[in-house]
């Protein structure tokens, strides 16, 4: 006879078996898709779960190339940890095979909500890690601000802070004359976002912006995106909401309402969102560490992969 406890094991490993998922919100009109990565091992820990949100306009879970070592740890780096991790990438409305909304419901707390349905669907009490990078990092603290008691231990990887600027990031104008940098600032300059595709090839040429080294890691996410075409209905739908929110400063304003504890991950030379980010988020958040890397820009576990992950992995497995 089958216990209660098995039948609802048995209905977790379905909502989580390696591959691609879909489920449907009703009260949203809205399908949402996520791709789950398992770790090959016989007896799994259910609460064993960090959830990937993808940012909202578009770059997808080609993030899974470098995050690898969470659920086949040793891939890429060396770590002392032999634990391997479910891993959940959470694709934002719009994106994928995630059905697109009303433009106007694009902003960061739509999207943040959105991750509410997600836990509710995978009938978790709280999500044990919740990870975000650059835009998919403010949705990730947005969430952690609306649902407090719904994270366990948040990681944010150069994360955007909706509604404050790093000033430092004016100092762009002396790369202008940096070699490494003068044909992406090309691209900026003549961005175009008539189509998907354009707005793609724009998005390419303004790669080397996001690395302090970028002649040997731009190949390297160029191999992991492929032929990904980005949407430029969703970054300009997003852009545009978060512009228009009726409370601009919220994000910031509630950052002293995160419980989870907190790791904080940036590159010293990030030109996208800016140190200053960083440092205005761990001094809000009460339970938070910042680790910081130089001679490193906005994708850590590309230009430091190593110390990426172990700093990841060692804070996920402290004992509170």
């Amino acid at each position: 006879m089958t216990s209660r406890f098995d039948a609802e094991w048995t209905k977790f490993l379905d909502l989580l078996h390696t591959g691609i998922h879909t489920f449907s919100v009703p009260a949203k009109e809205l399908t949402f898709e996520y791709i789950v990565y398992r770790p090959s091992t016989e007896k799994e820990d259910p609460h064993n779960i960090i959830v990937v949100q993808c940012p909202g306009w578009g770059l997808g879970s080609e993030l899974e190339n470098g995050l690898q070592d969470l659920w086949r740890p040793g891939i890429h780096t060396s770590t002392a940890s032999t634990n391997g991790y479910t891993v959940v990438f959470f694709h934002p409305r719009g994106t994928d095979g995630s059905s697109r909304p009303p433009a106007s419901q694009s902003s960061m707390p739509d999207l943040a909500s959105d991750l509410e349905d997600l836990r509710q669907h995978l009938h978790l009490e709280q999500y044990p890690v919740l990870l975000g990078h650059s835009n998919g990092g403010a949705i990730a603290l947005g969430y952690a601000e609306m649902y407090p008691g719904c994270v366990g231990k948040l990681v944010l990887l150069d994360h955007q802070l909706v509604g404050f600027q790093d000033k430092r990031l004016l100092q762009l104008e002396a790369t202008r004359i940096d070699p490494r940098y003068q044909d992406a600032w090309d691209s900026v300059l003549d961005r175009q976002t008539g189509s998907d595709e354009e707005f793609t090839t724009s998005v390419r040429g303004m790669w080397p912006l996001y690395f302090f080294d970028p002649q040997q890691y731009v190949p390297e996410l160029l191999r992991d995106i492929g032929d990904r075409k980005l949407s430029v209905w969703c970054y300009q739908a997003q852009g545009r909401c978060d512009k228009q929110l009726q409370d601009p400063m919220q994000m910031v304003d509630r950052l002293g309402d995160v419980q989870a504890e907190t790791l904080i991950i940036f590159g010293r030379e990030d030109m996208i969102c800016g140190i200053g980010i960083a440092e205005r988020t761990a001094k809000d958040i009460q339970r938070s560490q910042l680790t910081t890397y130089g001679e490193c820009g906005h994708f850590p576990w590309i230009e430091k992969r190593e110390e990426t992950i172990f700093d990841i992995r060692k804070f996920i497995e402290k004992e509170e």
